[in-house]
């Protein structure tokens, strides 16, 4: 089982959305939906950041083909469940790009001439003096 293929299986065992898991181990959604579609490969960050959010999963098991280890549910207490859908249903802004290079000035552009075309072929044309 490769290694997005994991992934998917947490996800059903852990019964939460790919969005979920992303706001959860600290990666941004987009890449989550790149990893599940197979557009690109899950880093070693991105595994770093699943065994330090889910260590019960075992980095032998996310890495090698060591069984998944057996493993108690352990209650959570209704605050904290609560707490945590309060946090992850409010919509994060998206982050723009900020591009690092200068900005392109480009010259500024004058209007030399307009051209209207009529339903009956004609058409009239405007040049500015």
């Amino acid at each position: 089982m490769d290694l997005t293929d994991k992934i998917k299986q947490i996800l059903v065992d852990k019964n939460i959305t790919p969005s979920l898991f992303a706001d959860e181990i600290g990666i941004q959604r987009s890449s989550m939906s790149h990893i599940l579609a197979g557009r690109n490969k899950p880093s070693l960050d991105m595994v770093q950041k699943i065994v330090k959010r889910f260590p019960d999963l075992g980095i032998s098991w996310i890495l090698d083909d060591e069984p998944l280890p057996v493993t108690t549910p352990v209650a959570v207490p209704e605050p904290a469940l609560e707490s945590r859908k309060k946090v992850v249903s409010a919509p994060q802004p998206a982050q723009p790009i900020v591009a690092k290079e200068k900005p392109v000035v480009l010259p500024e552009k004058k209007i030399e001439k307009v051209l209207i075309f009529y339903s009956d072929g004609t058409f009239q044309e405007f040049k500015q003096a």
